[in-house]
């Protein structure tokens, strides 16, 4: 079901313990040279609305975040950033007023790494106060289902998901420009976002993100725009899904916090 589709004494029937609110959240904000502005939001919004047809009982898909935490990216047009007390703020009051109706679990679909914090402190709120809150970074799940679905930010792995969903949204032919890294030195090179390499070992060097790459694209050594492909989008998606819609089951049997 959908909250936004539900009258208020409807969602007061239905809501309760049993029920698991999916929140889709993510970022508007750059995404290298083909990869389209919404996708952060985008994807976890497809993800939940599948997962909705296999348990409609079982869970209730709230309203899209699509802003988030990014200040990193300002120097790229259309990215929106709200930092993270804002985006705090929002995401623990859609909890508390949920926890009000008699929600208890809350699983946040995030495609956006910088919402992280934001997203625990929404979640300790709700373990405090006798719920749930789990945080599914959908990105980080399919490399660990499977290596070869991994990607960095703005590459071929987000970009080939969006053909998948979106195809009128990707135009790779038109829009393809190769990626460049702008490392500080031969012995300090950037590797993926802040993360900089030196001698074996990682430290952050927090610069913006247009100092560091020419097109937005970073990490993953063989992850460039270019090698987006539709079918790998589908497989990978698929793949994700197949997985959310398990670990909502089993989430749903967990103990709730104190």
């Amino acid at each position: 079901m959908y909250l936004a589709r539900l009258t208020s004494s409807e969602f007061k029937s239905v809501a309760g313990p049993e029920l698991t609110a999916l929140i889709p959240l993510g970022s508007t904000e750059q995404h290298g040279s083909i990869g389209p502005l919404g996708t952060d939001f985008t994807i976890p919004e497809e993800l939940c609305r599948e997962a909705e047809k296999c348990d409609s009982e079982g869970l209730v898909v709230l309203p899209t975040v699509p802003y988030g935490v990014c200040p990193y990216h300002t120097g790229f047009a259309g990215t929106i950033d709200i930092g993270i007390p804002t985006l705090q703020a929002l995401l623990t009051g859609i909890v508390r007023c949920m926890m009000n109706a008699g929600i208890r679990r809350f699983a946040f679909v995030n495609g956006h790494g910088g919402n992280d914090p934001a997203i625990e402190g929404a979640c300790a709120y709700a373990y405090e106060h006798g719920g749930l809150g789990a945080i599914v970074d959908w990105w980080m799940v399919v490399r660990e289902l499977n290596p070869a679905w991994g990607g960095g930010h703005g590459g071929a792995q987000e970009a080939s998901v969006m053909m998948a969903l979106h195809p009128d949204w990707v135009n790779k032919d038109k829009n393809f420009v190769p990626e460049e890294i702008y490392s500080l030195s031969p012995e300090l090179k950037s590797t993926y976002g802040s993360a900089t390499t030196f001698r074996g070992a990682t430290v952050k060097i927090m610069r913006p993100t247009e100092t560091f790459t020419k097109t937005g694209t970073f990490g993953g050594s063989n992850d460039s725009c270019g090698l987006a492909d539709a079918a790998r989008g589908r497989e990978i998606f698929d793949g994700m899904l197949q997985w959310l819609i398990a670990f909502l089951a089993e989430f749903s049997k967990a103990p709730l916090g104190k």
